[in-house]
């Protein structure tokens, strides 16, 4: 008897709620909320795809291209538990590009180093399930860096109000990319993740700046679900108090008792915890692996 055939398509911006329901239904931890998904999904440069066998949907993938730095990240992968073995493989490689081209020179996986928990679910971290690893290695990814995500307890005693006016009025977005372009090998994070999250950051207008003397000092970008603070973009130059009073200043207006930051480089752990240390609060680190393909 003949195998039946799988066929991988995209998706089109009218069926992504196909994409939204894969991601929270058959991934370890889902989606952070429905707005959140469906604002990531719509973005410009995110591409959603879908795997079926005999018209029953068993997975799909998510990725979204960087314009920036001419790569791509594989934002999202599902496969329903009983084809992971023989269909993952081909699911996830049918929706990467074949070939290096002048635009998509990369691909950028993002995956746990251990089973435990994630901190938050699609898109608040582009982490993909555990057991996607082993997959990914045989479609020829391989370890590029080391990358942490942090939790920061805050002491309730110590959610004094905190005004500063440092903010600029409009973000730069330019100044902004600049400055994380400048800081990303010092800080460990020349990847497309980190511009995964400036663009969908800049696009809902969440993106925040700091410009002192005409330089370009802070980018950052804030949102809230569930009563926690999710800061999922984070570069500062060299003046590691002038960025925590600015962070802390935001966290604490939004009155929030737990601070997440799903995407930090090795070379921001004192920025870290000159954060932590201005909200009064606890670190808790997870590790995480980049993983890359070169085309």
């Amino acid at each position: 008897m003949t195998a039946p055939v799988m066929f991988n398509r995209r998706l089109g911006k009218n069926e992504l709620n196909i994409a939204f329901e894969l991601v929270e239904n058959q991934t370890e931890f889902g989606c952070i909320d429905r707005e959140q998904a469906t604002r990531f999904l719509n973005l410009e440069n995110t591409i959603s795809f879908v795997s079926s066998i005999m018209d029953k949907i068993i997975g799909g993938t998510i990725i979204y291209r960087d314009r920036t730095r001419l790569g791509m990240v594989l934002a999202s992968v599902v496969v329903a538990k009983e084809f992971r073995e023989k269909g993952a493989y081909s699911i996830i490689k049918s929706s990467l590009p074949f070939f290096r081209s002048v635009a998509i020179r990369d691909v950028d996986a993002l995956v746990p180093d251990d089973k435990s928990k994630k901190l938050l679910g699609f898109p608040g971290t582009l982490e993909l399930d555990w057991w996607t690893k082993d997959i990914l290695e045989r479609i020829g990814f391989a370890e590029q860096d080391n990358l942490s995500s942090y939790i920061i307890q805050i002491d309730t005693r110590k959610k004094e109000n905190y005004a500063d006016s440092r903010w600029d009025s409009q973000p730069n977005i330019q100044a902004a990319k600049n400055l994380i372009w400048n800081c990303s090998k010092k800080i460990g994070m020349t990847n497309s993740l980190i511009w995964t999250h400036f663009d969908s950051a800049a696009s809902q207008g969440r993106l925040r700046t700091v410009t002192q003397n005409d330089s370009m000092r802070l980018v950052t970008s804030i949102y809230h679900a569930d009563g926690t603070a999710i800061i999922d973009l984070l570069v500062s130059d060299e003046d590691f108090e002038t960025a925590a009073r600015q962070i802390s200043s935001l966290v604490k207006e939004s009155r929030c008792n737990e601070v997440i930051l799903p995407l930090i480089g090795e070379g921001q752990s004192e920025l870290i915890q000159a954060v932590a240390d201005e909200l009064g609060g606890s670190l808790k680190r997870k590790s995480m692996t980049l993983m890359r393909r070169h085309l």
